[in-house]
């Protein structure tokens, strides 16, 4: 008896696939993105820098540790934190800034900025200070944040330099987020619910987002809540543990989240309008389970015209 080649009934078989998926005897398979990201999407997962396209598939890598602080910059290159190293590479792989702290237990550095003046700031977790290196990596100016213990895990996740020349500091922690003068001053400061205080940035309008993993908060100058987003506002998406973010010109919020999945269910990256509504959202529970910073991009990969406000 001869059998018959399935490539020889090619329509027969297409009919067969088509009912099966429909009948539910077969899965479709679940894209990587749902909605739609303006553009390509700079970010991180267990132990890469990448970048992603608006349909969640890779278009570049870099090698890394748990990133936590990833930036696009305006030369092309790459700046990123992922606790052993400040590291900034090309688009062909090549490392042209590293800055490495001494001491690395508890986590060496989380944070990096680079400024306006070419200068790189550096959250040092491990030691609790907040550095500005030059474009040889030496240290020209020394914040020493407290309370601080040396090697201690939560010392400091995102710290920022602010226009008014003031730095934005997340004590994870303790919970707190401080504004510092360039003396050590505390100026503003703010005591978050949620898990942890991860990421803060000011926004144009002088109020001040805090991600804290279950939460993310908005607080006015004087400390009070004006907007709040908890993760439990998009329960169909299974949130957990937002970290990074930026914040859009539309004054959208595109975050990424730690852990972010359980049994399979959560998702990496998620962009929300300020009526808590989900705009898009990538999940991938097979690939990366951690993905904590993010920074939308054009739909050329550059950074979007404006501060980019993270």
């Amino acid at each position: 008896m001869r059998g018959t080649s399935l490539f020889t009934n090619a329509p027969a078989v297409i009919g067969l696939l088509a009912l099966l998926i429909g009948a539910g005897g077969l899965r479709a398979e679940t894209p990587l993105i749902v909605g739609s990201p303006s553009g390509r999407i700079l970010a991180a997962g267990d132990n890469r820098v990448l970048i992603l396209d608006p349909a969640g598939q890779v278009l570049w890598q870099q090698p890394a540790q748990l990133t936590h602080d990833v930036w696009m910059l305006t030369n092309g290159n790459v700046l990123f934190a992922d606790g052993a190293t400040v590291t900034e590479v090309t688009p062909e792989h090549k490392t042209v800034f590293q800055y490495k702290p001494a001491e690395q237990k508890g986590g060496g550095a989380f944070s990096c900025q680079r400024l306006a003046n070419g200068r790189t700031l550096v959250g040092e977790n491990s030691t609790g200070r907040v550095l500005e290196l030059d474009a040889a990596g030496q240290i020209v100016f020394t914040l020493q944040t407290t309370p601080s213990k040396l090697g201690e895990h939560h010392n400091m996740r995102m710290a920022r330099k602010l226009d008014n020349g003031n730095y934005l500091v997340c004590h994870s922690g303790l919970r707190q987020v401080k504004e510092y003068t360039p003396d050590g001053r505390v100026v503003w400061e703010v005591q978050v619910a949620g898990g942890v205080a991860f990421s803060a940035l000011r926004t144009p309008k002088g109020t001040t987002l805090v991600t804290s993993l279950d939460q993310v908060t908005e607080y006015d100058a004087k400390g009070g809540k004006v907007w709040e987003f908890a993760c439990r506002d998009l329960p169909e998406l299974k949130l957990q543990n937002l970290t990074g973010m930026h914040l859009l010109a539309n004054e959208n919020l595109v975050m990424g989240c730690y852990r972010a999945y359980q049994d399979g269910a959560g998702c990496g990256l998620v962009e929300i309008t300020r009526e808590k509504k989900a705009v898009w959202h990538y999940s991938n529970p097979t690939g990366d389970s951690t993905m904590m910073p993010v920074e939308m991009l054009s739909k050329e990969g550059k950074p979007l015209p404006g501060p980019c406000q993270r």
